[in-house]
């Protein structure tokens, strides 16, 4: 855990020292433009530009290495329970036949997290009613009892809170949508990799919470 640490700080160590160096580039190429053209509004623009071009350029490699990271730490929490990830999601075809939803557009399935009694997909979608969902699928192999939670319109309210709860639910029997802003596994690179493996635990815990005990 501490070599997932370590690597975290050297990153967001680049991050900043890159950042610092795309202000500094902004302020000459926009001093530079206000010299040569003496139109402040075209300076502003061209300094603006610059930054951000030259942030986005430099920090590709570092931006990398950030998202393989973030999936290395997820990994290895996952490995504490066996479980897998893979970064495809469910199909729309295999989602309507759970028969939770019908006549979708913009549909899209980022995540899998397979554990040992369920399996969880992070989803998005409008339905047919033109209502957005975002938050993640819940297909249980066993499940202690059927649970109905029917009220649909519950997952298509729209959500505040950012943090993960299992608050918005809507399914039955082994299959169960869930509305949040916030995946369930979502690393916050800002925090330490031992916060962010303590957030995870505690979210993996509120499903189960919520399902099997």
């Amino acid at each position: 855990m501490q070599d997932l640490e370590n690597q975290r700080v050297f990153i967001i160590k680049r991050l900043a020292i890159l950042k610092f160096l795309s202000i500094i580039e902004a302020f000459l190429v926009g001093f530079l433009a206000f010299v040569f053209t003496k139109d402040l509004l075209i300076a502003l623009i061209l300094a603006i530009f610059a930054g951000i071009f030259f942030f986005r350029f430099a920090s590709r490699k570092l931006k990398k290495s950030q998202k393989e990271l973030e999936i290395n730490i997820l990994r290895s929490f996952l490995y504490r329970f066996k479980a897998k990830f893979k970064q495809t999601g469910i199909n729309q075809k295999e989602f309507e036949a759970l028969g939770l939803s019908k006549t979708l557009s913009e549909f899209k399935s980022f995540n899998t997290f397979e554990f040992k009694d369920f399996i969880i997909y992070d989803l998005q979608f409008i339905d047919e009613r033109k209502r957005y969902f975002c938050g993640i699928l819940i297909e249980f192999l066993k499940i202690n009892e059927k649970t109905y939670f029917d009220n649909e319109e519950k997952i298509y309210t729209k959500l505040q809170d950012k943090f993960f709860s299992v608050e918005f639910c809507f399914g039955k029997e082994k299959n169960y949508l869930i509305s949040t802003l916030t995946s369930p596994f979502f690393i916050d690179f800002k925090q330490t990799v031992e916060h962010n493996l303590k957030n995870l635990e505690k979210n993996l815990q509120i499903i189960k919470n919520k399902f099997l005990n």
